[in-house]
């Protein structure tokens, strides 16, 4: 199991960082997506493998507000390091929620996908397409976090 802590999970103390940058990322995508708030220095020049806006560009230069894509970074690195981040006691039960918490995120996100292709249409769908990167990690954190309490509620000498 240390090998697999070691290779897999950032370590405990790292937690608190994810919580910072999660709450950040969660503040700037309200800011920016239900506000509509694009500051204009984020207005920059960036490298693009493809773009399409009024034409579809390949491999080029565009001027594109960066706003977004900053705040899915930071969003998507503060789940990343709370989803896979050491707790402070961890051993093999704890792994084992952690493992099975990840593959019910996995059926949830597929059954989520699945309901998505049925029922949701148009630029809907897209925008379901994009919340569901961030829906895995944050599905993923929620089951783990209900079984971890579950388990330290039935054994409380942990």
């Amino acid at each position: 199991m240390d090998n697999f802590k070691r290779i897999y999970l950032f370590p405990y103390e790292t937690k608190i960082l994810g919580i910072l940058l999660a709450i950040l990322g969660i503040i700037l995508g309200v800011f920016r997506f239900y506000f509509g708030i694009k500051p204009e220095y984020l207005e920059v020049k960036v490298f693009a493998v493809y773009s399409s806006f009024l034409e579809s560009k390949y491999l080029s230069v565009i001027t594109n507000n960066i706003s977004e894509e900053i705040t899915g970074l930071i969003l998507l690195a503060g789940l990343i390091i709370i989803a896979f981040s050491e707790e402070k006691f961890e051993d093999e039960t704890i792994m084992q929620i952690r493992m099975r918490s990840l593959f019910y995120s996995v059926y949830a996100n597929i059954f989520f996908t699945c309901f998505a292709f049925v029922f949701i249409f148009g630029l809907g769908f897209i925008y379901f397409l994009v919340l569901n990167i961030f829906l895995q990690l944050f599905v993923f954190i929620l089951f783990f976090r209900y079984k971890l309490y579950e388990y330290t509620k039935s054994n409380p000498n942990l």
